[in-house]
């Protein structure tokens, strides 16, 4: 699902945190990094929820995902949030620890993750997402919390400064 309806900030540089907010509370796909227990890197596409009063994500991996068991090795993540449709190319990046909250548990058997569920589908597919929600209900996931501790953010179409002078 496109995200026409975002418009970035008229502006080069770091995003406020109202900026960033709003920015997140559309649906990018995300990209997670993780490490391996080979100490590689290992970068997927995810949908994410963002929670701004806690200050956190949620990410809602399936029973068998190799980044859960990555996370369960090392909990340190990183998670790329990027506008990829407007030419400023508008960007969150965090670095952080991923709490795994609960599972492998079906949403159909946990409220709280078949309601994040239903409303990621919905966020991310439109209108066939609920039906999507209601086909994978009975199937095993993870509830997974990032907890940032970096923060990095830009908008605009320049460079930042420090690239050039």
């Amino acid at each position: 699902m496109l995200n026409t309806n975002y418009q970035p900030p008229q502006k080069t540089g770091k995003l406020t945190p109202a900026e960033r907010d709003e920015f997140l509370r559309h649906p990018w796909n995300a990209r997670l990094a993780t490490v391996t227990p080979q100490n590689t890197p290992y970068v997927v596409p995810v949908w994410y929820h963002y929670d701004p009063e806690e200050g956190c994500f949620y990410v809602v991996g399936r029973e068998r995902s190799q980044y859960v068991a990555h996370i369960r090795h090392n909990p340190a993540v990183a998670l790329h949030i990027a506008d990829d449709f407007h030419l400023e190319h508008t960007r969150v990046l965090v670095e952080g620890q991923a709490q795994i909250v609960e599972g492998p548990t079906a949403p159909a058997e946990s409220p709280t993750l078949q309601q994040l569920v239903d409303d990621m589908a919905l966020r991310y597919m439109g209108e066939p997402g609920p039906g999507y929600a209601r086909l994978t209900a009975s199937r095993p996931r993870y509830l997974i919390r990032i907890v940032p501790q970096r923060w990095q953010s830009w908008t605009g179409g320049e460079w930042a400064a420090h690239y050039y002078r």
